[in-house]
């Protein structure tokens, strides 16, 4: 086992996470007019909420996020990330099985 290698993965994964929910909220925002929302309006991965935005009233809708589901479907995105990442290296490095 590659201490380094191992590291490099879990980094990577964590990386990719959290740019991956950076771009669904970007595009959450820009499919939402949040000047003239009037009721809530969630986005979702597989039925769980993480992030919602809320009318104000007088002002611009503001987007709260929703902690536990971003961080549950974070930790699920990144394990599988850091499983790719590590059987992707090995066989690119030849150590896994060919086909």
């Amino acid at each position: 086992m590659n201490m380094k290698r191992i590291s490099v993965s879990f980094v990577l994964a964590i990386i990719i996470t959290i740019v991956g929910f950076y771009f669904l909220i970007t595009y959450g925002y820009q499919q939402v007019d949040v000047q003239k929302l009037e009721k809530d309006k969630s986005l979702t991965i597989l039925g769980l909420e993480y992030f919602r935005f809320e009318p104000v009233e007088g002002s611009a809708a503001r987007g709260i996020p929703n902690n536990f589901n971003m961080a549950l479907i974070g930790m699920g995105m990144g394990i599988l990330l850091f499983f790719f990442l590590e059987i992707w290296g090995s066989r690119r490095r030849g150590g896994g099985a060919k086909r």
